[in-house]
């Protein structure tokens, strides 16, 4: 029998809707699998119990009396701490500001309440959002649920984490060079990464205010999309959300893809796949052609060139904000050593070579809409290689080759920045250590119905793993009869 906690965020608001079960009863279940599991992963910053147990009877009353909020009432959701939640201390992953307590919600936690959810705490981000491990130096990093030895990729990488191992349905991430995607991939599970300007993300840290977008991870496809729903509007505080946009249709899953044009490039994948990813990523391609779909060649700029315009725009943004808040140089010494190098690196970006990469950026988004007229989405790997180790986390394998793992992953993700585009995530299978691989499907602007259509259809077809979730309770009774 499938216990609560291993119940996705639609198959929750279905038992609330048969009276099988209450948010109070879903909550309780899914606290008791948090305190088992989460001394081993370390997805959470801060967890809010007794918060969540309070809202949770209001939120089942209403459901008793035949009120519902939405698809999300009485649905437990996890925070990436890169977001406010009232009450709940918020240093954004670094020691630079170690003690802050958040005094208000960000847009995106007070239309989540609105919409019913229940905020169960906030989950672990790399510092600042700058990183793609999820780990610190002085603080004690997070795991991959499936091998605790991994990271979980970053830097939504708490969120990912928890949503893999059972603590949480769906979980708030926010991507600026793959930070949404990479944790979806390497913990397993799905995600979406809106249309830029599509969230609000009033009340977040920023790390490259042209970049930055909010969204969601999830059990399935359909889940990431209902948070991303819930959470988009118009914000007059922020400037990249258009006034009087419609919020995103979540589509019905379908059982074919026939009609359906899908493009591939190889120019988004010219710098090659480690051998175990390659094989994942040729299958899944193999499976939408099963579906229906029409895989079609089209060519893009290059992953490479992309990537180079990318990283001068990000690290100068990057670099104003941290200034501009008073905290870098005057608080350097607090900073992770990662992230300090990188601020140290981004003094030497010019404002010419500023304006070179933007105009190189109107290029890129200009090849991109052009491409995507022809084909309904773009399918591409997530990363060329699986999660590096937790010991050895900057660095990774890549058909026998030890190279920095940015390099690997980030030219893969960053033309999803680049453009604004929206995109969803899928796991489709397993590298060859046994760990989850997934790929990305990227639609046209504002068309997050797209992305979310094929990918749904693509994740029905997928085989599913022998196991649904990873075997955390078993490490942990072991822990605890060995000491």
């Amino acid at each position: 029998m499938t216990e609560l906690w291993q119940l996705g965020a639609r198959a929750l608001a279905r038992l609330y809707g048969a009276r099988q079960a209450g948010p109070v009863e879903a909550l309780d279940a899914l606290l008791e699998r948090l305190r088992a599991v989460e001394p081993m992963v370390g997805a959470f910053a801060c967890v809010l119990d007794e918060e969540a147990r309070s809202a949770a009877r209001v939120l089942q009353d209403e459901l008793y009396r035949g009120v519902s909020r939405g698809p999300l009432h009485g649905v437990p959701v996890a925070v990436k701490e890169l977001f406010d939640v009232e009450g709940a201390p918020c240093d954004y992953g670094s020691d630079v500001l170690s003690g802050r307590v958040a005094a208000a919600d960000a847009e995106l936690v007070r239309r989540l309440r609105q919409g019913g959810a229940l905020i169960v705490g906030t989950t672990r981000s790399h510092e600042f959002g700058w990183g793609i491990t999820t780990q610190h130096e002085r603080r004690a990093g997070t795991r991959n649920p499936w091998n605790l030895d991994r990271i979980p990729g970053g830097s939504s990488g708490g969120s990912g984490a928890a949503v893999a191992a059972g603590m949480v349905p769906v979980a708030v991430g926010s991507d600026t060079g793959g930070s949404i995607r990479i944790p979806a991939s390497f913990c397993g599970v799905a995600g979406l990464k809106p249309t830029f300007g599509r969230v609000s993300r009033t009340g977040g840290m920023a790390l490259a205010p042209s970049f930055d977008t909010a969204g969601a991870l999830g059990r399935t496809v359909e889940d990431a999309a209902v948070v991303v729903e819930a959470m988009s509007g118009a914000d007059g505080v922020d400037p990249a959300c258009p006034p009087d946009l419609p919020p995103p249709e979540v589509p019905a899953a379908r059982d074919s893809l026939d009609g359906t044009r899908i493009g591939v490039s190889a120019d988004l994948m010219n710098v090659g796949l480690d051998g175990s990813i390659k094989a994942v990523f040729d299958a899944a391609v193999g499976l939408l052609e099963e579906l229906g779909a029409q895989i079609v060649e089209i060519g893009l700029p290059d992953a490479e060139s992309i990537r180079s315009a990318f990283m001068p725009l990000q690290m100068a943004e990057a670099h104003h904000v941290h200034h501009s808040m008073g905290l870098y140089p005057q608080r350097a010494a607090d900073y992770g050593s990662d992230v300090r190098s990188r601020l140290e690196a981004a003094t030497d970006v010019s404002i010419g070579d500023y304006l070179a990469a933007s105009e190189q950026r109107r290029r890129i988004v200009a090849a991109f809409e052009r491409g995507l007229r022809s084909v309904d989405a773009v399918l591409s790997p997530v990363s060329g290689v699986g999660p590096s180790r937790v010991d050895d986390s900057d660095r990774a394998v890549w058909n026998g080759r030890t190279r920095p793992l940015r390099d690997a992953v980030m030219i893969f993700t960053v033309p999803h920045n680049v453009t604004g585009l929206p995109t969803s995530i899928v796991p489709v299978g397993v590298d060859a250590d046994g760990l989850p691989v997934a790929v990305q499907l990227m639609a046209e602007r504002w068309r997050e119905d797209k992305a979310v259509e094929i990918a749904a259809a693509l994740e029905l077809a997928v085989e599913p793993p022998a196991a649904a979730f990873p075997e955390l309770a078993g490490h942990a009774a072991a822990a605890t009869s060995s000491e």
